[in-house]
């Protein structure tokens, strides 16, 4: 996967946002309420795609926390995890990524929880 595949929002960025501090940014990235995404080149930050406008301001992308944790439990690392919402599932027809932030959640979770390896 390249940068190019999405965009990034820095650090600060998200901090900003979503008004909070960069250590509690840290503790979502840990709880799998958000993800960070690492390319080769160094380029570090959090997909545009997981933080969305609420009715109280901009949040991490609702529901994207089960299904996190329903691949870290099928063994994907976080680059995995990643990998695979930003990637075509022929059993969505789109990406989950997108899946997702149109609410169809259920239908992503459904085709994550069959995927361990």
């Amino acid at each position: 996967m390249t940068s190019a595949d999405m965009t990034l929002l820095s650090t600060d960025e998200v901090c900003r946002l979503l008004g909070i501090e960069e250590r509690r940014l840290k503790q979502l990235i840990r709880d799998r309420v958000l993800i960070e995404a690492r390319f080769a080149s160094g380029e570090r930050g959090v997909p545009r795609d997981i933080i969305v406008k609420g009715e109280n301001g901009w949040e991490p992308l609702p529901f994207l926390q089960g299904t996190l944790t329903l691949l870290a439990d099928d063994g994907f690392t976080p680059e995995e995890s990643l990998a695979w919402l930003y990637t075509v599932q022929d059993e969505l027809g789109e990406r989950p990524i997108d899946a997702l932030t149109s609410g169809r959640h259920h239908r992503v979770n459904r085709i994550a929880s069959t995927l361990a390896f």
